[in-house]
C-alpha cells in the first residue's frame, strides 16, 4: 500500500504532470497544430508560435515548484529511515 499523504500525491503527481504538460504536451501540440513557418522574400522564417513562451516557462516553474515544495516539506517531516550509522 502507498503511504503518501493527499498533499505528497499532489506535489508529485502535479508537478510532474505540469512538467510533462509544459514540455511534451504542448511541444507535440505544437508540432500538429503549429503554423507551417512561411518564409518571406529575403528568406527570413516567419514563426508564430501557438503557446507563448512565458506560458510554457510559468507551466514548468509551477511544476518544479510543487516538486520542490514536497521534497522540502519530506526532508523537514519525515525521519530517516535508517538511523544506525
Amino acid at each position: 500500500m502507498s503511504t503518501q499523504t493527499t498533499m505528497e500525491r499532489i506535489g508529485l503527481y502535479g508537478g510532474a504532470g505540469l512538467l510533462v504538460i509544459g514540455t511534451a504536451g504542448m511541444g507535440l501540440l505544437e508540432m500538429a497544430l503549429g503554423s507551417p513557418a512561411p518564409v518571406t522574400g529575403e528568406g527570413e522564417v516567419v514563426q508564430e508560435a501557438l503557446f507563448s513562451i512565458s506560458l510554457r516557462s510559468y507551466i514548468l516553474l509551477l511544476g518544479l515548484l510543487l516538486m520542490a515544495s514536497y521534497g522540502v516539506s519530506a526532508l523537514a517531516t519525515k525521519p530517516p529511515e535508517d538511523t544506525s550509522i
